[in-house]
């Protein structure tokens, strides 16, 4: 039909399918007991296909004051911006990681058979620089794409709401 091949129409059905839990709402239980064994868990429970993080490139964005990753933290933190206390990796290593505190927002649960709200982590804005690296296969220099993961847990650990 028409109003299906609308580009605005197609995006609009695009964006509710992702704001949309594919599940039913979980209760207030289900969450904090999941949370308990993974909080990554917890947190697709409550937000299904949603966002966890944006990541954005500081040794590739072009400002000259901003260039490195403790300029950045230090000028999002002078903005007000709530900041991880820690840098991932150590200065020189191939990659090294920050992130804003996550957002917490109310999400909907139900709470002893009742539609309620709980407050719940959401996204995070995470900071990386990737340094040069020499390619094992070629022996040229390039920048390093891949993940750590013990960084990547620890940003993970951004989302973590601490049960009370």
């Amino acid at each position: 039909d028409e109003k299906s091949s609308d580009p605005s129409s197609l995006l609009d059905e695009l964006v509710a399918q992702v704001e949309s839990l594919p599940w039913e709402l979980p209760t207030r239980e289900a969450v904090e007991t999941l949370n308990r064994e993974s909080q990554y868990a917890a947190w697709v429970l409550v937000h299904g296909y949603n966002v966890n993080h944006f990541t954005s490139l500081v040794n590739s964005h072009g400002v000259d004051s901003l260039r490195s990753l403790e300029q950045t933290i230090d000028a999002l933190a002078a903005a007000g911006v709530p900041m991880k206390a820690e840098i991932e990796g150590e200065p020189g290593s191939k990659l090294r990681q920050s992130a804003t505190e996550a957002v917490k927002i109310d999400v909907e649960i139900t709470d002893q058979g009742q539609a309620s709200t709980m407050p719940w982590t959401y996204a995070y804005f995470e900071l990386a620089e990737r340094n040069r690296v020499v390619d094992p296969d070629t022996g040229e220099t390039v920048r390093f794409e891949g993940f750590l993961g013990p960084q990547a847990t620890n940003l993970f650990e951004m989302t973590r709401v601490v049960a009370k």
